[in-house]
């Protein structure tokens, strides 16, 4: 790759110089700092390059399942990031295999898995725990999708591997690129793999800092379908072997009713069925998602969710999404208050948390759940089918 020569102009009368570009070989700094630099600005990574639908990126944690990076875009897909310096060309070598395990691995995640990362890594970074949804809404000032249906767009990345890959380094190692070129030419892999140096340029040259950073692709691959990708090294020389497995084609289409009902713990699946069926008989509207539904009202001339549930947990409606909805103070102080008699429950509503699992709760709380939802819902808004 050529090297190209930045300049610094300074004054309107074109007075600049060029750049200083930082020797690999100078130690100025390392992996965890260049993993700080991305976690704190990762627009400098030009991931519209790679596919739109991936950015922008929104960090999510470090060191989750090993992964060096790991982003999110408001559309709920998934970029791992893996970082690299020049002076350590034998971690070149194995850098594709590392991330494609690391991509493989992501695939068995639930939402649920992933959520509970983000929240302790959050925990441990900050202090204080962050939901996965609540995250990217900090970062995103109008997310057009509600929290069941990103859900459903994390958990359909998830599910299909659809990754976008990125090794990032000083310099990029060719090994690396040529491997991942046998990699990416076979059939039904589903991430694109993609190789970005970060050329670092000082603005003083008898100083290191500051710096100036410069992202360029080296390699960027097509995006194809998933294989069993199996890599050895016999002397430092990878040898790769790609399978294709013959499946049948998932169904991307969403959940129905019978599927989400089996897809409930045991416990659950007679409390649930029965409520679902009364509120879809009675006209208010069912959004079946990818893996969950979401209840939604018509609620001043737009539809208003006021229920999500997923096969391992649940949302309660939280008090500042009723204040900005605007529904009646009423009843939703009403549904709040039943719901915090039960134990399992109101822990989560007292350390801010809207999220409940069933494996917590007994079959009087998921009860509880759904009924005080229910009454909620006949409080607030009349049912299309009688008021048709």
């Amino acid at each position: 790759m050529v090297q190209q020569r930045p300049y610094l102009i300074t004054d309107k009368e074109a007075k600049g110089e060029e750049l200083h570009g930082l020797p690999v070989h100078d130690k100025v700094f390392d992996e965890i700092w260049l993993q700080e630099v991305l976690f704190r600005h990762p627009s400098v990574l030009p991931i519209e390059l790679v596919d739109e639908d991936f950015g922008p990126l929104i960090p999510i944690g470090q060191e989750i399942a090993s992964i060096d990076n790991l982003f999110i875009s408001p559309k709920g897909l998934l970029t791992i990031v893996e970082t690299k310096l020049w002076r350590n060309p034998q971690a070149h070598r194995t850098v594709v295999a590392q991330i494609l395990d690391y991509a493989k691995g992501l695939t068995t995640w639930s939402y649920k898995d992933l959520d509970d990362a983000v929240q302790g890594f959050m925990q441990k970074s900050f202090g204080k725990p962050k939901s996965l949804f609540k995250a990217v809404k900090d970062h995103v000032r109008n997310l057009e999708v509600s929290e069941i249906e990103f859900q459903d767009l994390v958990q359909g990345g998830l599910t299909d591997g659809r990754f976008a890959l990125l090794v990032v380094g000083d310099r990029i190692f060719p090994g690396a690129t040529e491997l991942a070129e046998i990699i990416q030419s076979a059939p039904r892999l589903r991430f694109s793999m993609n190789f970005v140096e970060l050329q670092c340029y000082r603005l003083k040259k008898d100083s290191n800092w500051p710096l100036v950073v410069f992202p360029a692709f080296v390699a960027k691959t097509r995006e194809v379908e998933r294989a069993v990708v199996r890599i050895t090294y016999k002397q430092e020389k990878p040898e790769v072997k790609i399978d294709t497995p013959s499946i049948e084609p998932t169904s991307r289409g969403h959940i129905t009713l019978p599927v989400f009902i089996a897809s409930l713990p045991p416990n659950a699946r007679g409390i649930f069925e029965p409520y679902i069926k009364k509120w879809m008989k009675e006209g208010y509207t069912v959004y079946w998602g990818i893996a969950g539904f979401s209840l939604r009202i018509d609620w001043k001339e737009k539809k208003a969710t006021i229920f999500d549930a997923y096969p391992e947990f649940a949302n309660c409606l939280r008090q500042k999404k009723a204040e900005k909805l605007g529904l009646p103070e009423g009843p939703y102080h009403k549904y709040r208050s039943a719901l915090m008699a039960s134990p399992a429950i109101s822990s989560r509503i007292s350390a801010g948390r809207t999220v409940v699992y069933y494996e917590d709760m007994s079959d009087a709380d998921i009860q509880l759940l759904l009924g005080s939802t229910d009454n909620l819902l006949h409080a607030v808004a009349t049912p299309p089918a009688a008021g048709s």
